[in-house]
């Protein structure tokens, strides 16, 4: 039971680092998505190893040595969705790669259902279909046409966090902090060859390492959390992370959210609110 409910901290924590991403979006001056990648990468590199570094628990010697396949399958499945979370924001609206986000806990639903025989209760597809309604509301108006590259590269979005919390669940490792390591650092190389010119404005390499900080901290507390969460119930709380976003981006850039988008926001926390406190309720039951 402490295990679970530490790990719905962990879940929610995380979406809550991963929800900033977007007012450091809106603060870059000059910098083009190549640049912000490195920076972000490098400075995710450097938290994650600080973190593996005072980790208690298994050596980094061992680890290595320990490191399987589906520790590289999450590597490169999360250095690929670091790429294209910026890419997708780049080449469609925000409201586009939100919408098609909110199918990532159909998938982690699907996933963990077919692959770990997770049963998935009545309440739970429930909250995740009230979710998708909210989520829709939110950015229904802001659907447009004509972003079909974009689009694609935002469908890795919901995919990639689905397979990740797979991999995660199923692996018999303490935890998979060393995948997420290497999965920056693959990120990390696979940008240098498009970076035309690393210099960047103070302003701009201050908020691609605020970049790499809340990413870093949030896909460290997916890692740790979602060993301890059903994968439906992972998928549904990561939907407060495009919930909060305008949320901040209203508080510190004052952009007004519209009428629609506070709606939505509330169904949806009322959604995952009530499947997360019902869930808890239960646990305690037993």
């Amino acid at each position: 039971m402490q295990t679970y409910k530490r790990g719905l901290f962990l879940i929610f924590g995380s979406a809550l680092c991963l929800s900033t991403s977007g007012i450091g979006v809106r603060l870059i001056e000059n910098a083009d998505g190549w640049q912000i990648l490195f920076y972000r990468c490098l400075t995710m590199i450097v938290f994650v190893g600080l973190v593996l570094f005072v980790r208690k628990g298994q050596s980094i010697e061992i680890r290595i040595k320990n490191f399987k396949k589906d520790d590289l399958v999450l590597a490169f499945v999360l250095g690929t969705s670091f790429m294209a979370y910026i890419f997708a924001l780049l080449e469609t609206t925000i409201a586009n790669a939100m919408f098609v986000f909110s199918s990532a806990p159909f998938f982690a639903a699907i996933f963990g259902w077919v692959i770990l025989k997770e049963k998935v209760a009545a309440r739970t597809w429930m909250a995740i279909a009230a979710a998708a309604t909210g989520l829709m509301i939110m950015v229904g108006a802001g659907l447009i046409g004509g972003r079909f590259l974009g689009n694609l590269i935002s469908l890795w979005l919901p995919l990639s966090y689905a397979i990740s919390i797979v991999l995660v669940r199923r692996s018999k490792q303490p935890d998979m902090l060393l995948a997420l390591f290497v999965g920056a650092i693959i990120a990390c190389l696979l940008t240098i060859p498009f970076v035309e010119n690393f210099m960047i404005s103070k302003v701009d390499f201050g908020v691609s390492i605020y970049l790499g900080l809340s990413v870093g901290a949030g896909f460290t507390l997916f890692i740790l959390g979602s060993r301890y969460v059903p994968a439906a119930q992972v998928g549904l709380i990561a939907l407060v992370e495009p919930v909060l976003a305008p949320i901040w981006a209203w508080i510190f850039v004052s952009e007004t959210p519209v009428q629609t988008t506070l709606v939505g926001g509330v169904i949806i926390l009322l959604a995952v609110g009530t499947d997360g406190v019902i869930s808890v309720i239960r646990s305690l039951r037993k």
